[in-house]
């Protein structure tokens, strides 16, 4: 087994080598691999909205859905609210989608990055337009599905599987290290600046969003009680909804997450080979191995939890003897590197 990982490392590492002698070529499979995460983003999205969120189809009420796809919901009930008659509500949807992403998009691209805003953009297409065709007019299994579950089990289960499929639509998004727009994209501006989680943020946002549209919906209904009392019990289901996708959005993204490492080696080289081969220095102290009576060397590193990994397999390559322990952070103040996004 232990041949078998080092023939496999040995041939990653000569294509590694082979693709950094031919930049075009691994350029194009980045942006290749980048595109169709944003692909399967957009579709994990349009399909968790058309099923779980806005069932137009079955015509059984909504759930508020988080970001920009939200505050269109918001704006479209407004114009009903106010005697506009819609003939087209999904392709509404789309178009407001898009329009509201473009202040944010430029936000994207002098806050954050070109690289980024130019695939959030990708993103931001792609979502418009697999909302318009992914829907039960065109796709009799998401109506089936979408049917099936409302009967079956309900509001519960459309904020729990809509809050799924959306947020890990945002988190796929993240990973690649774009977003999905709109407010995901103010998210991660306050988070990079903050360090802290995205999910927290956009739970914010779209929780304002959220009380908008239950106003919007009480108004609609000229405030009788029963349907008062509906809507208020739709905007309960739509808290679980958002609470869920921001859950997911932070179990999966884990960029701004930190945690500790400590290395006990008795090779004292360890520390100047950790602080070249990471982007981060290290604390050392010494000490004496209890049971041994030998001299010790420990070293702290602190490091985001993404690139754990690759520092575990770096040290344990350098000295395979080391102890290490990784402890999870809370919260880091001080001086930390982060790798920009470009």
């Amino acid at each position: 087994m232990g041949k078998g990982k080092s023939r496999w490392a040995n041939q990653k590492e000569q294509v590694q080598n082979w693709l950094y002698d031919h930049l075009a070529i691994k350029h194009a499979l980045q942006y290749t691999g980048l595109f169709l995460l944003s692909s399967l983003s957009a579709f994990v999205f349009a399909f968790g909205f058309n099923t779980f969120v806005d069932l137009n189809s079955i015509g059984d009420g909504k759930i508020v859905a988080g970001g920009v796809s939200g505050i269109s919901q918001t704006f479209t009930l407004f114009l009903e609210v106010c005697g506009v008659d819609i003939q087209d509500e999904n392709l509404l949807i789309s178009i407001l989608y898009f329009v509201l992403n473009v202040p944010v998009i430029i936000l994207a691209w002098f806050g954050i990055g070109k690289k980024y805003t130019i695939f959030t953009l990708v993103n931001v297409a792609e979502v418009s337009l697999f909302v318009r065709l992914l829907n039960s007019s065109h796709v009799q299994l998401v109506g089936d599905v979408a049917e099936w579950v409302n009967n079956n089990a309900g509001f519960l289960a459309r904020a729990i599987f809509g809050g799924v499929t959306t947020g890990l639509s945002s988190a796929l998004a993240l990973k690649g290290d774009f977003s999905a727009g709109g407010v995901d994209i103010i998210a991660h501006y306050i988070s990079l600046r903050k360090r802290t989680s995205v999910g927290k943020y956009s739970v914010t946002i779209n929780t304002i969003t959220m009380i908008l549209f239950t106003i919007l919906s009480c108004c609609k209904a000229n405030w009788v009680e029963t349907s008062v009392a509906e809507y208020i019990a739709h905007a309960f289901f739509s808290t679980v909804y958002l609470f869920v996708a921001g859950l997911v959005i932070d179990r999966i993204h884990t960029r701004n997450k930190k945690c500790k490492v400590e290395v006990v080696t008795n090779n004292e080289a360890l520390g100047q080979f950790i602080i070249t081969n990471l982007p981060h220095s290290a604390t050392m102290t010494k000490g004496i191995g209890v049971y041994t009576g030998t001299e010790r060397y420990i070293f702290t590193i602190v490091i985001s939890t993404y690139e754990i990994n690759n520092a575990l397999r770096l040290i344990k390559k350098e000295d395979p003897n080391a102890f290490i322990q990784v402890v999870p952070l809370e919260r880091v103040e001080g001086r930390f590197y982060t790798r920009p996004i470009q």
